[in-house]
């Protein structure tokens, strides 16, 4: 980083006081982006801003924008000096303008260190607010010739998934001009990482090793080595999402945590594939991962589908349905030819619009079928990392006291948490005189009241659903995922209940 000295001086300034103010005429101006996944570390927020920030090359002056009138909570924002992944000091401070939500900086001089570090991407804008005083979103200052690439790192991206605790946070600029890379990788909850590289290699498949990364003083910090350059074709490659990020342990020597290097423009997607979410529920050691990328430009999709204990499998679809429910078909997978256990999207499969927005709100799954449960045998929501799934069973011996009855269920629950927004089906067979449905509060083993009437299908009256636009309070949900909630069916037959099932998440 460089130490700059900075001064801020009126931009009509001169040496002679009867001379006529030299106008700021910019020679070159940069748009930045603001975002939630460019803080270090990055944030869970929706929120948005934009900059504007122009330069005179005359006069060496810069002056700044920034639109903050999306931002419920603004507390203060600045230029800070600092590349991308890293944190740094405060250059200069936005004032407020005339018009509401928008910040300033007013034309001021600048030295030839901080402009060469300005032009190098080193300043970035930070925006704090009273919910996040840290910092809520961020944009680096980059020119026209860097993509800026945001990242995340979950053991799900893993092939196959791994169950970790761990996570991570990428940050990656190219310049397209000197093709240098820049990638820096801050991880949590791994104690014990022991390698990181940049591999190539499409989501759900593994691949080579492009380069290794160096280990910062802070053990968790992993980085591109000074200089690292990349060809055109590496480099158009990265861009299009075909290299990924992996995080070594002496746990997981294979990989513990996976990051796809993506840019804005895509949305990834990873999901679990197993017998309890199909409808109804099947008993099965058979899985799954799912993993899915959409180009939001276009609505190309890239799909694929990693199994094991299905290598019978006749046949894998995309199909459009809700959490609980059967549909149709939207797509046909093929089946890899090199392994019978990998079933991937067509090349080209293209998303129109309305199926992408009801794709991301979790309205598509993947179905695995097999000679001994043709209808499938494991199933997969496709859902965004917002989303929470929740399948269980209801059988009699839940209940309390235990019931003795042939009758059973299956649940099937969703929760955005975004905004707690609830969606909950049970598909029971076996009873013949139901009566009412409930979520009650109550653990496992203990009865307790009704938190949310059920409503019966009018098309099936053996399935009952939550009612439409049911929003949890925050401490109901709370409750509900840390197992505190169950659905009790009742019958004429056991008023109390004849079948239950605690809702697990």
């Amino acid at each position: 980083m460089l130490v700059v000295a900075l001064s801020a001086c009126s931009s009509d300034s001169s040496d002679d006081d009867n001379s006529d103010p030299i106008t700021f005429m910019p020679s070159l101006t940069l748009s930045v982006d603001l975002a939630s996944s460019q803080q270090v570390p990055a944030v869970d927020s929706m929120s948005k801003a934009s900059a504007t920030i122009e330069y005179d090359e005359n006069l060496m002056q810069f002056r700044a924008k920034l639109d903050v009138s999306e931002i419920d909570d603004f507390s203060a924002a600045h230029i800070h000096q600092g590349y991308v992944g890293e944190n740094g000091a405060v250059a200069f401070m936005f004032e407020a303008s005339d018009t509401a939500g928008i910040y300033q900086i007013e034309a001021t001089n600048l030295e030839q260190t901080a402009i060469s570090e300005m032009l190098d991407g080193g300043w970035y804008i930070n925006v704090h607010t009273t919910e996040y005083p840290n910092g809520e979103v961020r944009g680096q200052v980059l020119t026209d010739d860097v993509k800026l690439m945001t990242f995340n790192l979950t053991g799900t991206q893993e092939v196959p998934a791994v169950d970790t605790d761990g996570m991570g946070y990428g940050y990656a600029t190219y310049n397209m001009t000197s093709r240098e890379l820049d990638l820096k990788v801050k991880a949590m909850g791994v104690d014990d990482a022991s390698a990181a590289h940049i591999h190539a290699g499409r989501i759900g498949a593994n691949g080579d090793v492009v380069i290794a990364l160096v280990q910062g003083e802070n053990v968790t910090e992993w980085m591109t080595p000074d200089n690292a350059v990349l060809d055109v074709s590496t480099a158009t490659e990265l861009m299009s999402g075909g290299h990924y990020v992996n995080l070594h342990s002496t746990s997981v020597p294979s990989g513990e945590l996976r990051g796809q290097i993506i840019t804005d423009n895509m949305a990834l997607v990873t999901f679990k594939l197993d017998g309890e979410q199909e409808v109804p529920a099947v008993t099965t050691s058979a899985k799954g991962d799912g993993y899915a990328l959409v180009n939001t430009d276009d609505y190309a999709l890239e799909l694929k589908v990693v199994t094991s204990g299905v290598a019978d499998a006749t046949a894998a679809h995309i199909h459009t349905g809700r959490v609980g429910n059967n549909g149709g078909v939207l797509a046909g997978l093929e089946q890899d030819t090199n392994d019978a256990n990998v079933w991937m999207a067509p090349t080209g499969t293209m998303l129109t619009a309305e199926i992408f927005t009801e794709l991301v709100s979790g309205g598509h799954y993947i179905n695995v079928h097999t000679p001994a449960n043709a209808s499938g045998e494991i199933r997969g929501q496709i859902l965004t990392s917002n989303f929470k799934l929740l399948t269980f069973p209801l059988e009699g011996s839940q209940q309390v006291p235990a019931v003795t009855t042939s009758a059973m269920g299956s649940g099937y629950g969703l929760i955005n948490q975004n905004n707690n927004m609830l969606e909950l089906k049970v598909v029971t067979s076996g009873l013949t005189d139901i009566t009412a449905a409930h979520i009650h509060q109550g653990l496992l083993g203990v009865n307790g009241d009704v938190v949310i009437a059920l409503e019966q299908d009018s098309g099936d009256m053996n399935n009952f659903m939550a009612p439409e636009n049911t929003q949890l309070e925050q401490a109901i949900l709370d409750t509900l995922l840390a197992e505190g909630h169950y659905v009790n069916v009742h019958t004429a037959t056991h008023a109390g209940g004849e079948i239950r099932g605690q809702i697990l998440p």
